[in-house]
Formats: C-alpha cells, structure tokens, sequence
C-alpha cells in the first residue's frame, strides 16, 4: 500500500506522506446509500411531479463523485433513478425516477 500512496504522491515530494486514498468501492457504496435516502424521503416533499431534496456538502459530493466523476455503471445505481444528469452550472443533480418524478438535489 505505501508503494501505491507513493505513487499518487511522486509529483510533489513536499507534500506531507498520509494515506488519503479512498477505496472506490466504499465510495460508491455511501453514493447508493445516500440516492436509497433521497427515494425514500423525496415523496414526502413531492409537488406536482417535483421535489427538491438537500444533501450535506459532503454527502452531495459523494453522490457526484458516483455519478459524474468515477465512471460508475449506470446499473449501479437503484433502478428507480431512471435518469440523472448535473445542472449545467453543477450546483444540483437532477434526477428522475420510474414515477415520472423529477428531484433536485442540492446543497443544504
């Protein structure tokens, strides 16, 4: 493992020596758990086919990360997303589930 880190970490030598590196898998792990909570509290603030949902910064990054950034299998991801892309100015995540629903998820 301490060859892998130095690897990462080659480019600058300066950098103080710690194991930051996450394991993908974990990540993604937490993305799909964070998307089962937004399924199961979305209808409770659905109106009119809309609901907006606010994640922690944190957790919202996770979610992206997962979606946009690591090359996630869209089959990952629980079959009611139906469809999910980033808002063109990248401050929420738009997702649309099997019952037509379109949730906004933002930082909150």
């Amino acid at each position: 493992m301490a060859n892998d880190v130095d690897n990462v970490r080659r480019f600058d030598t300066d950098l103080p020596q710690q194991e930051t590196i996450m394991d993908p898998g974990l990540h993604v792990k937490q993305a799909i758990n964070h998307l089962n909570k937004i399924l199961s509290y979305y209808p409770y603030v659905e109106e009119d086919g809309q609901a907006l949902v606010a994640l922690t910064p944190e957790d919202w990054q996770v979610v992206a990360d997962a979606m946009f950034y690591m090359d996630t299998p869209k089959e990952v991801f629980p079959e009611a997303v139906t469809e999910y892309k980033m808002a063109e100015d990248q401050s929420h995540i738009l997702l649309t589930v099997e019952d037509g629903t379109k949730i906004t998820v933002e930082v909150g």
